[in-house]
């Protein structure tokens, strides 16, 4: 008789949908989907990871990585869904918050959307936040867990990355299926990427308005 497999009831994530917005903006669609590849093959690792009996130590209000960590990619999707939630889907204090630190961000300061311990643009959150996952024990204070102890920190399934960056290619005018798989083996599509930290969030506070 077949062992039933240990079960970590860890949740399936779910695609994110945003109708009204996606009915007039094609890109957007694009970004969930690739978010959805994404998240479905960083749970099947997870899960993998907590069938052993390991932990997950990132939780809400665990934000350390986001306050020390200044070599976050951003992929050109990726930025156009940030500018679009800040702007359409943060309301109340958080639109207020997340404004301000914009408008006062400087290189080297935390991520401007740290919103009292927790991702203000949680929905929105690039690729590199999605796949940094860590284990049994949270982050110290300046703590970088991939140099300190790297065996905590999850392996990202590479196939899995490379279908939610094939999604996305295109938002580029790259849509044959041959030209997509050519551009993901070159890696082609990372000469795109912004770091974080040298965007022009001032650009984003002022295109956010008064409320």
């Amino acid at each position: 008789m077949a062992k039933k497999k240990k079960s970590s009831n860890y949740p399936e994530p779910q695609r994110l949908t945003f109708p009204e917005a996606e009915k007039t903006l094609p890109w957007l669609s694009m970004l969930l989907d690739s978010y959805i590849l994404a998240d479905k093959a960083i749970h099947a690792s997870v899960d993998a990871e907590l069938k052993k009996g390991r932990r997950l130590a990132c939780a809400k209000g665990c934000s350390t990585c986001c306050a020390t960590h200044v070599t976050i990619p951003v992929y050109p999707l990726e930025l156009a869904g940030i500018y679009w939630y800040a702007m359409e889907g943060l309301t109340g204090d958080a639109f207020h918050i997340i404004q301000h630190q914009l408008a006062q961000f400087h290189p080297g300061a935390g991520c401007p959307f740290l919103v009292n311990g927790g991702c203000g643009i949680h929905p929105m959150r690039p690729l590199a936040c999605r796949h940094f996952n860590v284990f049994d024990t949270p982050c110290g204070v300046g703590e970088d867990p991939f140099f300190t102890r790297r065996k905590d920190v999850l392996t990202p399934d590479e196939k899995g990355k490379d279908k939610a960056l094939m999604a996305m290619l295109p938002y580029h005018g790259i849509t044959d299926r041959a030209e997509k798989r050519e551009t993901i083996k070159k890696g082609l599509i990372h000469n795109t990427v912004k770091n974080l930290q040298e965007i022009e969030w001032v650009k984003l506070a002022q295109r956010m308005g008064v409320r």
